[in-house]
């Protein structure tokens, strides 16, 4: 299945078997930078290489990463397995001839075994042949049926396949082709978390998108941190680039925000902070004074008892400021409070 897997990950990436390989057995935890650290000192011999993706093997419980390697390498010189952390990283790697080889030894070893090769379809549970099928000699014909045998088997994870996103420019006057930026956005943020490919490889997708100013922005942050990740980039770029409009709007929505008649206190507070998030995301309120806003909005906005009215003063002159849950802890139980004292009143005027 490992080799299935190496297969299938060229195909989809377009690079060649023979100038590839696939390194499995990767401790979860392993950062890229120490991945390539194992790898650049454990295959120098190789020449140089890229790494393509990484990708998470569920038998396995472990990673595996593709490599594309710079230099033609003789198979004799590429090592069947390296020595990093939890142990040794099994190397997967293809030579020319090594299907022709796999499947006549497969044939041998079936015949050894006083089998056939409808009996083994059989065992796999395919369909598609009849029993009386005889014995196979050509390694291309036996290659056709196991594809078809080994089409019915669960499929291993893959990354998802390329998608070129539209073009980017950050000018006042966007060209027909180009897309706004809160669509360009919006499309780049999906793929960038579902992509499970190297963060070299996701910034050199990104940086095909841009033109004009928006390219300028791309080489000026990788410029200023050559190890910056691509949320990092996206970032800057709703910084830069971001309506400033729609940051007005969301703080000024923010603070005119007050609780309504019927509500209660922690469902005010819950609506209030849907829209403390997203004047955050929009970069309105800085994330670093959230739980000062919050208290003071809610101070401004709420319709407070007297004995929460206090509580919520004396939490102000606290430092830090509460956070969200523990905010909500405090006003739940002061309202838990009053709805028993109403009660206990509702009782006394029965009795």
């Amino acid at each position: 299945m490992a080799l299935a897997l190496f297969e299938d990950w060229c195909r989809i990436m377009s690079v060649e078997e023979q100038k590839s390989l696939m390194v499995t057995g990767i401790p979860l935890d392993c950062t890229e930078p120490e991945i390539l650290e194992v790898l650049q000192e454990t295959l120098k011999c190789l020449g140089g290489f890229r790494l393509l993706g990484k990708i998470f093997r569920k038998q396995e419980n472990a990673s595996a990463v593709l490599l594309e390697l710079m230099e033609d390498a003789e198979a004799s010189a590429i090592p069947s397995e390296v020595q990093g952390r939890g142990g040794a990283w099994k190397v997967i790697f293809k030579t020319p001839n090594q299907d022709t080889e796999f499947l006549e030894r497969l044939n041998l070893f079936l015949e050894k075994e006083g089998q056939t090769i409808s009996s083994m379809f059989r065992a796999l549970e395919h369909k598609g042949l009849s029993p009386s099928t005889g014995p196979c000699t050509s390694p291309e014909l036996l290659a056709h049926f196991l594809g078809q045998a080994m089409a019915h088997a669960p499929q291993p994870l893959l990354p998802m396949r390329y998608r070129k996103l539209r073009v980017f420019s950050g000018s006042t006057v966007p060209a027909p082709e180009e897309e706004p930026f809160e669509v360009w956005l919006e499309q780049a943020t999906e793929i960038v978390k579902e992509w499970p490919i190297a963060e070299a490889e996701k910034k050199r997708w990104l940086t095909e998108s841009l033109r004009g100013p928006a390219l300028d922005l791309m080489r000026i942050v990788q410029a200023d941190n050559p190890s910056i990740s691509v949320h990092e980039c996206l970032e800057a770029f709703k910084q830069v680039f971001g309506s400033l409009e729609s940051r007005r709007s969301s703080q000024v929505r923010y603070l005119n925000t007050y609780q309504q008649e019927g509500e209660t206190v922690s469902a005010y507070v819950l609506r209030l902070e849907t829209l403390l998030q997203r004047a955050v995301e929009k970069r309105a309120i800085s994330k670093s004074i959230t739980d000062q806003v919050r208290l003071e909005q809610i101070l401004a906005g709420a319709r407070l008892n007297q004995a929460l009215w206090c509580r919520l003063r004396e939490l102000k002159e606290e430092c830090p400021p509460p956070s969200f849950l523990e905010l909500m802890k405090v006003i739940r139980e002061e309202e838990e409070e009053d709805a028993s004292y109403d009660s206990e009143s509702m009782e006394e005027q029965d009795d």
